[in-house]
């Protein structure tokens, strides 16, 4: 049956003008004039002049799930990722246990996650020391659907997701390159951080000087010199130092095809806050000073970034609390997928950055960048039907009690901010309402699921 999404500000890849949105099947049939619209069909929604913006695309999530689900899992994480407009979701493969480095895991995952899921997800594959010479596995992975491979140069703090030394990343970037997949890279290099110090120190100002900007630009050289040798499509997650962009920006240049994402704790929070906070904002690579932010916020305007993911990577309260007198006995990571799409939006909104110029990096941007992606993150006809309605002018303060993943604590409890998400809709259903929280089903398909391969990323 169609229905019909009326009284939005649709965005159509350049400005917001009033249409209405005609969808059947999960798919985007027309978008006409409301005063020439159809009124045989049924309203979906009203949504009473609010905007109308593509679905969010999430491509760094850790959900946990199979193995670790009260740490997160399917259903809590992809209610708080509905509930900040996301659509889609790209779960990382070293938090779910085991990790997904292998076919069998991969394979087993997917049936776990199979009609559990609010949200749209693809998997990333692990790339590890243990497989990387292993070319039938890494094929076999291929051939299970995943959107990537995940690898890291620094010790990724999971025994069974053995960091990529020197001779292993030209390894995995060599049979990448071969495979066309795309490598998405932790990019801390393991020798430069200055580990010892930290050992002996409790204090988050320790943790600081123990993951130093270096390691992340030394961990950036040696990939870009890596990727530009074999011709490898290279993704660099998390990144947290202007400078890290600059290097990025020059291998471009140069030839190298390589994409960037920061996350909104780069872009909200501080070093000073994270001395202030301590466990709440512990991850890595840590949050920097402020001219760090600035920078970043720079290289935004400059159309330099390419993608914003959260990086939500959860824990139990008592993993993430146990560091509030010692640093070193804190799990890092940072829960922001429900909160982080529209905190961005709002300090982007403060700093004169348009919602026009900012949105393609929680949207389109990325999905050029993933094949499976193609049919999202534009309203057109032929799409399919994903869609955040955003409420620009609505200040919110965060609580607690708003929280919909699994545990209520997150350092964006307490922030202001202007925008909100009022309504997401998957594949043409209502799966979140402000008011009430998850109304939808599990409509969330695996975006891989009908692929034999990972896909020849453009």
């Amino acid at each position: 049956m169609r229905k019909r999404l009326i009284n939005g500000q649709v965005f159509d890849g350049e400005q917001f003008l009033p249409k209405e949105i005609v969808i059947e099947n999960g798919i985007i049939q027309s978008i006409e004039d409301p005063h020439h619209a159809e009124r045989d069909h049924p309203v979906l929604l009203d949504v009473k002049g609010a905007m109308v913006l593509p679905g969010f695309i999430d491509p760094h999530v850790h959900f946990n799930d199979p193995g670790r689900a009260d740490w997160e899992g399917f259903p809590t994480g992809s209610s708080g990722a509905a509930a900040g407009g996301i659509t889609t979701v790209f779960d990382m493969p070293l938090n779910s246990h085991p990790s997904a480095n292998t076919s069998t895991v991969l394979n087993k995952k997917k049936q776990a996650l199979q009609g559990r899921s609010y949200t749209n997800y693809g998997l990333w594959a692990g790339m590890t020391a243990d497989v990387v010479d292993h070319e039938k596995e890494l094929e076999a992975m291929i051939d299970c659907g995943v959107v990537g491979f995940k690898g890291f140069m620094s010790d990724s703090g999971i025994d069974d997701f053995k960091r990529l030394n020197r001779s292993a990343l030209f390894q995995a970037m060599k049979f990448c390159a071969q495979s066309n997949s795309l490598l998405a890279l932790h990019a801390e290099w393991e020798e430069t951080l200055s580990r010892s110090s930290y050992l002996q120190k409790q204090s988050p100002r320790s943790f600081l000087d123990s993951r130093p900007v270096k390691a992340e630009m030394d961990a950036v050289k040696l990939a870009m010199e890596a990727a530009a040798k074999y011709g490898t499509k290279v993704h660099i997650v998390h990144v947290s130092h202007p400078d890290v962009v600059d290097i990025i920006q020059t291998a471009k240049k140069s030839g190298v095809d390589a994409t960037l994402e920061t996350c909104p704790h780069y872009l909200l929070f501080n070093e000073e806050d994270f001395i202030r906070e301590g466990p709440l904002l512990k991850c890595a690579p840590p949050v920097r000073d402020s001219e760090s932010v600035e920078g970043l916020w720079d290289r935004i305007g400059a159309g330099q970034i390419d993608f914003i993911s959260s990086d939500h990577s959860p824990c139990p309260p008592s993993m993430k609390l146990a560091g509030v007198k010692d640093i070193r006995d804190s799990w890092g990571g940072i829960q922001s997928v429900q909160f982080g799409t529209t905190a961005f939006l709002s300090e982007a909104k403060k700093r004169g950055l348009s919602l026009s110029n900012v949105l393609p990096l929680l949207t389109s941007n990325i999905s050029k960048r993933f094949p499976p992606l193609q049919t999202q993150g534009e309203i057109k006809v032929g799409m399919e039907a994903h869609f955040a309605i955003y409420e620009p002018a609505q200040v919110t303060l965060i609580e607690k009690q708003d929280i919909l993943f699994r545990h209520n604590y997150s350092p964006y409890v307490g922030k202001q901010i202007e925008g909100r998400i009022s309504h997401t809709i998957v594949h043409g259903e209502v799966v979140f309402d402000r008011p009430f929280g998850m109304i939808g089903p599990f409509v969330g398909r695996d975006i891989c699921a009908e692929h034999s391969r990972s896909f020849d990323h453009l």
